[in-house]
């Protein structure tokens, strides 16, 4: 059994984590702490849905971090949707760092959290040329969990393109699931959901344990 905090969790993948975490049989509570309020799990009596004004400083949240086995990090956003360079770092990276302090103070053990492909921390990168910008924030955001502050277990997944499950589907969702080239965030959910709670019982595997690429992920579930 396990208590499982998430943040992120009114993004694609973020709102399938906490819906099959609330149908998971050994997970006991769901934590999760956004600015909005979580649809899946609306009046579920294992969800505790806080609300908060501002992600950038979540002190005043520090006994909700307490008690959980492991921490989700979903958060994901696009420059065009933060509204420039500056507020995409600050929202994939500021808000990471800060939820890992508290994750990491609240001294819990397993931190999960989406990166990307292609994610590198060292590379060189400018604010106007996003393709660069992005491999280093998310790269920035992987050491959030594996330098910065210190967890017993760190999973990190990669996926490439991700099939989102939206009300409004991109127009190329059903193409590059059709081409296996996309990975639906359903199934990425029930991965990091599963080896969460493989984790949990059984300390063997290795840390970090990095999911590179969407056919590593579906095969963590015999996909």
């Amino acid at each position: 059994m396990f208590n499982a905090i998430v943040i992120g969790g009114t993004g694609a993948t973020g709102r399938r984590i906490i819906e099959q975490l609330l149908a998971h049989e050994k997970c006991k509570t769901v934590t999760a702490i956004g600015r909005r309020r979580t649809v899946e799990g609306e009046g579920h009596d294992k969800l505790n849905d806080v609300l908060v004004d501002s992600m950038s400083d979540l002190s005043s949240t520090a006994s909700l971090w307490m008690n959980n086995d492991v921490f989700f990090n979903c958060i994901g956003t696009t420059r065009a949707k933060a509204g420039g360079a500056k507020q995409f770092v600050e929202i994939e990276l500021g808000i990471s760092r800060e939820a890992a302090k508290m994750a990491s103070m609240a001294k819990i053990h397993h931190a999960s959290l989406i990166s990307a492909s292609g994610a590198n921390h060292e590379s060189w990168a400018v604010d106007w040329l996003h393709p660069l910008l992005y491999a280093k924030t998310m790269g920035q955001k992987e050491q959030t969990v594996l330098s910065e502050f210190s967890f017993n277990r760190v999973s990190i997944f990669k996926p490439g393109m991700l099939i989102r499950m939206m009300n409004e589907p991109e127009w190329y969702d059903g193409i590059t699931e059709k081409l296996g080239i996309g990975l639906r965030v359903d199934i990425l959910a029930a991965a990091m959901i599963n080896d969460a709670e493989r984790r949990s019982v059984d300390d063997s595997f290795d840390s970090p344990s990095i999911f590179t690429g969407n056919s590593v992920i579906k095969n963590t579930l015999g996909k």
